[in-house]
């Protein structure tokens, strides 16, 4: 009796681990085991750090460029021209002399040309007016002469006429005098040209242009 009680409960015991082998094979028993015993699971919160970013490199120094070498210029010298030769004209070949045809005609030497007649002579030039230009005293404006009559000829009875050539400037002014026609008396003359001399005329006037002039101007002396 112990013996078969023995030999069930050994057969019972294999059973079960023979079930609990399948069923752990077969995934059943997994399940079962995670239904049973839920996992406790911990969550932890953890804060993020901002990321650092990284500082910048400094920058790196470029390399100074170096200005490229200036360029050759190649002069290039003109080409001399040659210079043109004259051209070589051809000799003229000479003619031989014929001898004259007996039917030639002899024709005679044209007459030679009458010579032309002398060209006429060329007009004498107008005569160039060297000085002033001589005028009659009517033609310019002047003042009276107003002579001074020596004392001496005047107690001697002196008396006569005295022509006295004036001379004037473009503006009218009495630069020259001289005794053309003497009264006899050289106090008279001198008293005369004295006279002229102090004469005030206007510029004579030709064209529009003042011009220097010369006339007579007789001077009378006479006792009242």
């Amino acid at each position: 009796m112990f013996d078969q009680r023995l030999l069930k409960i050994t057969l019972a015991v294999l059973l079960f681990h023979a079930g609990l082998l399948y069923l752990i094979q077969s995934g059943l028993g997994r399940k079962l085991t995670e239904a049973v015993v839920a996992p406790e699971i911990v969550a932890r919160i953890i804060p993020l750090e901002p990321p650092q970013q990284a500082a910048p490199e400094p920058p790196k120094p470029q390399p100074k460029k170096e200005p490229p070498p200036p360029k050759e210029v190649k002069v290039t010298k003109p080409r001399p021209e040659p210079k043109p030769q004259p051209k070589r004209e051809p000799l003229p070949e000479p003619v031989p002399d014929l001898p004259p045809s007996p039917a030639a005609v002899e024709v005679p030497p044209a007459p030679p040309a009458p010579p032309e007649p002398p060209a006429p002579p060329p007009e004498p030039a107008p005569p160039v007016a060297t000085g002033p230009r001589s005028v009659s005293i009517g033609e310019i404006q002047c003042s009276t002469p107003q002579p001074t009559y020596p004392s001496q000829s005047r107690r001697m009875g002196e008396t006569g006429k005295t022509v006295v050539r004036l001379t004037t400037d473009e503006s009218g002014r009495v630069v020259r005098t001289a005794v053309v026609s003497s009264s006899g008396s050289s106090r008279l003359d001198q008293a005369a040209m004295d006279a002229v001399q102090r004469m005030r005329c206007k510029p004579y006037m030709e064209n529009g242009r003042a011009l220097a002039i010369t006339a007579q101007q007789p001077v009378n002396f006479e006792l009242n």
